[in-house]
């Protein structure tokens, strides 16, 4: 969901994103109307989900991988806000947008593709951390 902060450049791009950014806005409302939403579902998925031994591994570990891309993200959005005003608006904050939406992208992609074909998602420092998290106890 925070890659959805980046689709602005995206847009003018590549005009067929804002028709898949027209099929999910109704999620998308109900998800950022209220400012509580996006916490209580970090931690409801963080609670229920990976933190719930009685889970399949594969599913806990899935779980604490999109919940980290997502901070990622939101951390990338959270750097491009303090960034001077000049680089923002300029050619260069353009292409961190459109850089930070197509490696969040292909993150989601990739992982996607390994769920489908029942492997586990090896992303370099990601990976790393969900194990650390996601612990058989």
């Amino acid at each position: 969901m925070g890659a959805i902060a980046f689709t602005d450049q995206a847009f003018m791009v590549f005009p067929m994103t804002f028709k898949l950014a027209v099929l999910i806005s109704p999620l998308l409302q109900i998800f950022y109307s209220n400012s509580f939403i996006p916490f209580v579902t970090f931690f409801t998925l963080f609670l229920a989900v990976v933190r719930n031994t009685k889970l399949e591994h594969f599913v806990r570990y899935n779980t604490m991988q999109a919940i980290l891309l997502d901070i990622c993200v939101m951390l990338a959005g959270l750097i491009m806000q303090y960034l001077p005003m000049y680089i923002t608006v300029s050619v260069i904050g353009d292409m961190m947008e459109i850089f930070t939406l197509i490696n969040a992208l292909f993150a989601i992609g990739y992982c996607m593709w390994n769920c489908l074909k029942g492997q586990y998602p090896e992303i370099p420092i990601i990976t790393e951390a969900v194990y650390a998290q996601v612990r058989d106890q």
